[in-house]
């Protein structure tokens, strides 16, 4: 099986905040960068011990 550039992360902890109207999706980029309904958050840094090496 060839090499596909993919990081595979398993998510720990979850919260929702009943109380609040707005209800936003977020996506996981894969290169520690995340969207929220079309606004991206870079959170590389905070990723980076997670994230395989060049990325």
């Amino acid at each position: 099986m060839g090499h596909h550039d993919i990081v595979v992360l398993r998510g720990v902890a979850a919260h929702i905040d009943g109380g609040r109207k707005e209800k936003r999706l977020i996506h996981a980029v894969g290169d520690g960068t995340f969207v929220a309904d079309g606004r991206r958050f870079d959170r590389r840094e905070a990723m980076r011990s997670k994230l395989p090496g060049g990325v």
